[in-house]
């Protein structure tokens, strides 16, 4: 299982590889092609949107284990 870092680089390669074939594709007037491409980008910029937001939770999520323990830590510093 790859981590979310990872998961975002590889998304964020896709998506940009997507967006040069489909510039090539519609270079050679490739209609079918340059559209698939543009769809693939599509959904990778969904996904890296995806995990900016799972991300962010992450981000919201450490500010409060770090309250609990900083809680704990003069509750106990409070009993001694």
């Amino acid at each position: 299982m790859i981590n979310i870092f990872e998961r975002f680089q590889k998304e964020k390669d896709c998506y940009k590889y997507c967006r040069e074939q489909e510039a090539a594709a519609l270079k050679e007037c490739d209609i079918p092609s340059a559209i698939a491409y543009a769809e693939n980008a599509t959904r990778s910029l969904r996904e890296i949107n995806k995990i900016e937001s799972y991300i962010k939770e992450l981000e919201q999520i450490k500010i409060v284990v770090v309250a609990i323990e900083q809680d704990h830590y003069d509750f106990m510093e409070s009993r001694i």
